[in-house]
């Protein structure tokens, strides 16, 4: 009973909070499409990533590596070949290249394409003219991704509509190599919720991480490796909502 009390204490005061932003990331409701999450996200606010404010807090934030990036890091130099193309879905200003390029040896002629909204993109542009980043550039068109030897997508996936299965089904040429990592999955129904993430309000995606895995063989890919990462989502009175971990992978494509 005492165990029950404080669940609910905590999840009046994380539900009453929500909207604090020195409290973010707080997570509220629980929506079956992400329409429905997207039309209950609070009106008058900043929603979404294609906002002004975003840009200007990730140049503030986001380029640091993340210690749940080292498996990312690890499997990016073991397949990251001259001439490789990374497509980077969901990935900002470009703040995994700049930091990546810190810890690993790219090899010669690889060109990183990053695949954001205008408002990151836009910005990302301006910042690696100022950067002389000749190799990195920046599309807002998922379909880019046809012929890239490496996907990756390093804590956006879940921000992202369309299942990555989606995407990647009506392409010509698969990319060789898939990256996920930070995505919040566990083993229930997948579902969506509303998330303020400091700079806005956003609809996250929690997805099954058995379906997620399966919609990928399906199109002949193989799970290489998997890890969990010390992050949870909690949603406030849902705990069957509840994501112990968040989740990375590596799969490679069939016969490669």
């Amino acid at each position: 009973m005492l165990k029950a009390i404080l669940g609910a204490a905590r999840d009046v005061y994380t539900y009453r909070y929500f909207n604090d932003p020195r409290k973010a990331p707080r997570y509220r409701g629980v929506y079956p499409t992400y329409r429905s999450a997207e039309k209950a996200l609070p009106r008058g606010k900043v929603q979404g990533f294609n906002a002004e404010a975003v840009p200007d807090y990730f140049l503030k934030t986001a380029f640091a590596l993340n210690p749940g990036d080292y498996p990312v890091l690890f499997w990016l130099s073991q397949i990251l070949e001259a001439g490789s193309g990374v497509f980077d879905l969901g990935g900002g200003l470009g703040q995994c290249y700049y930091t990546y390029r810190d810890f690993l040896a790219f090899p010669p002629g690889i060109h990183w394409v990053v695949c954001d909204v205008e408002s990151l993109i836009e910005r990302g542009r301006a910042l690696a003219e100022e950067r002389r980043a000749t190799d990195l550039s920046f599309t807002n068109d998922p379909s880019q991704a046809n012929g890239a030897q490496i996907l990756l997508s390093n804590g956006a996936l879940h921000y992202i509509e369309p299942d990555l299965s989606e995407m990647l089904g009506p392409l010509a040429a698969l990319p060789h190599h898939i990256l996920i990592n930070r995505v919040p999955m566990y083993s229930g129904e997948p579902y969506y919720t509303q998330q303020n993430t400091h700079h806005s309000y956003s609809v996250n995606k929690v997805m099954n991480e058995s379906q997620f895995v399966r919609r990928l063989e399906e199109l002949k890919y193989e799970r290489v490796d998997a890890w969990t990462l010390p992050r949870t989502l909690h949603v406030p009175f849902h705990p069957e909502r509840f994501v112990k971990n968040f989740r990375g992978f590596y799969f490679r494509l069939t016969g490669r």
